[in-house]
């Protein structure tokens, strides 16, 4: 016990000491010259053709199978079994006959897919909550710390955000109380607030740290920045937070909370992108529409359905990606369960020639199953129905482990009425013919997950979609 208490008051101390010092040293020359050559070379290379593309796409795919095949003994294995080589990866397609990894793969056999060439101090242990459910343990090194800044930066400046700026964050890495909300980082310049504590009763505090730092972005979970988009909305307070641009994260977007967002921050520009703690693919809006375009230097992505086959064009399909920085636990045709309607490729506002996702669909478990074994999405579900109950509801969650019935917990105001429970009720059974039973439940509160998440569908079936 006494150790513990020894290492927590370690972390913090080596975290106050961090802030002391490194504030001190100038922006640019804190984020390190690997982060600036990257920087330069993205500045650069977004605007290649498909062929520039693609040719320096291989020479990073054919490095990190070798890379795994020579020093990593879960895919050394993989690959033997499966009777391929490096040495056969000799064009972009051929990455189809490598096996898939998946989540269940790597946390089960993680000692096997560790790089054996690269020493100890230098891998860092990561975890991620697992947005389908499935909890992952793996390996970073310091090379994910810079790579993802440059990626991620490169992307936020398609609104106007540059180094140096302030933003707030509004999401799941900083707790904090009910009687202190908010924590200053001078390092990253960033304002953290808590997305567990953002209620009525502290409203006044968040504005008040709003109106006393003054960030122009706001880096957020998409369902907690909409819950301080209803309390905007609620006190009459549209426009007083003076946000130039939203950068959404972590989260599906959706339609409705678009609207909301646009209503309670006319000003703000709304900027989302996919991606994933385990860093295999990267996908930011277009700054001139919400279609997402996938960073092909970042890692190479692959749309498939049933299984293997990829998808055509306006197609859904599973996400597959291939990282080409992360070498302490690499991810090679890495499952990750989320879907994804892919578009076409290059376009036609930024004139990028990268791949396009007209949409993310979310994850496999993000379907709802009717009473004949049918997959339904949350869009036809709910999003692309008119409920007049929406407005007298603060928040609501799906729920289902029973085929054909569907549990929707609902956070209701004061205006909330059984008319309104009808109505969520009978519009969603229609919806779908009448092949779901639906119940409405009234709860004080929807509990995130442990990092602050939101999910709007708890999927408790063992959902098969596309296989």
């Amino acid at each position: 016990m006494r150790a513990f208490a020894k290492s927590i008051l370690s972390q913090k101390l080596h975290s106050f000491l961090r802030r002391r010092i490194y504030s001190h040293i100038p922006l640019k020359k804190r984020m390190g010259k690997d982060y600036w050559q990257l920087r330069a070379f993205l500045a650069q290379a977004q605007w290649w053709s498909r062929e520039q593309i693609e040719a320096w796409q291989l020479e990073k795919m054919k490095k990190m199978v070798h890379h795994a095949y020579q020093n990593v003994p879960g895919y050394r294995t993989l690959y033997q079994e499966a009777g391929v080589k490096p040495e056969d990866i000799i064009s972009l397609a051929d990455v189809r006959l490598l096996p898939f990894t998946t989540k269940e793969l790597l946390r089960d056999n993680i000692k096997d897919f560790v790089a054996r060439n690269i020493p100890g101090w230098k891998l860092r242990f990561v975890t991620t909550g697992g947005s389908t459910g499935i909890p992952l343990g793996y390996y970073h090194t310091d090379v994910n710390l810079w790579m993802e800044d440059a990626f991620m930066h490169q992307g936020w400046e398609r609104t106007g955000w540059q180094l140096g700026d302030v933003s707030a964050v509004l999401r799941g890495g900083f707790t904090g109380s009910q009687e202190r909300i908010w924590d200053y980082d001078p390092v990253r310049l960033e304002l953290n607030l808590s997305s567990y504590f953002l209620a009525e009763q502290t409203y006044q505090q968040y504005m008040n740290i709003f109106q006393e730092y003054k960030p122009r972005y706001l880096q957020a979970y998409p369902s907690a920045v909409t819950l301080l988009a209803d309390l905007v909305l609620n006190n009459n307070e549209v426009g007083r937070i003076g946000i130039k641009a939203i950068l959404l994260g972590s989260e599906g977007i959706y339609d409705w909370q678009k609207d909301k967002l646009s209503q309670a921050f006319p000003d703000a520009q709304l900027f989302g992108w996919y991606g994933h703690s385990e860093q295999a693919i990267l996908a930011p809006m277009c700054e001139y529409s919400d279609q997402y375009h996938i960073w092909p230097f970042y890692g190479f992505t692959e749309i498939v359905k049933d299984g293997e086959t990829p998808v055509n064009f306006g197609e859904v399909g599973e996400l597959v990606g291939t990282s080409f920085w992360s070498e302490g636990t690499p991810f090679i045709r890495y499952r990750t369960g989320d879907l994804a309607e892919r578009g076409q490729i290059g376009c036609a506002r930024c004139n990028r020639q990268f791949e396009i996702l007209t949409r993310i669909e979310g994850r496999k478990q993000d379907y709802v199953v009717t009473t004949d074994g049918g997959y339904v999405t949350l869009t036809a579900l709910i999003f692309a129905q008119h409920f007049h109950a929406f407005g007298s509801i603060i928040n609501m969650q799906l729920y289902q482990d029973r085929v054909g019935e569907v549990l929707v917990k609902v956070v209701p105001t004061s205006a909330f009425s059984d008319q309104d429970i009808n109505e969520i009720k009978t519009t969603m059974e229609g919806a779908v013919g009448g092949r779901l039973s639906v119940r409405v439940q009234i709860v004080d509160e929807i509990p995130r997950t442990q990092r602050g998440k939101y999910r709007f569908l708890e999927q408790k079936l063992d959902i098969k979609y596309g296989e």
